[in-house]
């Protein structure tokens, strides 16, 4: 079975226990990552340790870049202090952290991630195209001719507009905008729902209806999670 794994957020204890609940009853599972592995959350490196991990193990995982994961790319391109970066200024530090680098405000951001780790995150793809899904961070710009040219709005956008024609009447699977495990549990009951958002707010368990990793079964058209165990 193929499954679509929502925004993790450095929520590592929380990625390995739903793979775990999804290997108990499948060990052909097929992953597939939406991006956003990094930030918020109190393991980042781990997360990434994990995905690196699976891509050099087996062939069945896939992952994709999240806008996360594009400002820690723009800000170790450019020759600045981390707190002068908007990877900074978007909850950075807890994945700073997680490398165990001290002193590291005023830091070059080269100095901070090493490099096998940005090498990794340059190299994601913006989507993943399926034989019936497309999986992409954020979503498409469905306003020019062709959506697949616009990587800003891969990995930032908010709009759900549905265009079929121009992505060949496939399904978007996106992470991205996070929705509460109710919603999403209640959107997957239409079996001709076009747009499918997977991000049920991992990190925010202070908020009634947040708080948990989704994992979307792309063949079963059902949703298997768990909540946050590495957030109080």
């Amino acid at each position: 079975m193929r499954y679509c794994i929502g925004d993790v957020h450095g929520c590592y204890k929380t990625l390995t226990e739903l793979i775990q609940k999804i290997n108990k009853t499948d060990n052909e599972a097929v992953f597939y990552f939406v991006g956003d592995y990094i930030d918020r959350g109190p393991n980042s490196k781990s997360v990434l340790d994990f995905l690196m991990d699976l891509k050099s193990e087996i062939l069945h995982s896939f992952a994709i870049k999240g806008n996360h994961e594009q400002m820690l790319l723009d800000a170790y391109k450019n020759d600045i202090s981390f707190n002068e970066t908007m990877w900074y200024v978007n909850n950075a530090e807890p994945t700073v952290n997680s490398f165990s680098i001290e002193s590291y405000y005023y830091k070059n951001t080269k100095n901070l991630i090493p490099t096998n780790y940005f090498e990794f995150i340059n190299k994601l793809p913006y989507y993943i195209e399926l034989e019936d899904f497309i999986i992409v961070h954020a979503g498409f710009n469905f306003h020019i001719e062709d959506p697949f040219s616009d990587k800003e709005s891969m990995l930032w956008t908010r709009e759900e507009i549905y265009i079929p024609e121009k992505i060949k009447g496939k399904k978007i699977i996106h992470g991205h905008t996070p929705i509460s495990l109710k919603r999403l549990s209640e959107n997957l009951e239409n079996k001709n729902l076009n747009i499918i958002d997977v991000d049920t707010g991992c990190v925010y368990n202070q908020y009634p209806g947040y708080g948990y990793l989704s994992a979307f079964n792309l063949d079963k058209f059902e949703l298997i999670y768990t909540k946050n165990v590495d957030i109080n």
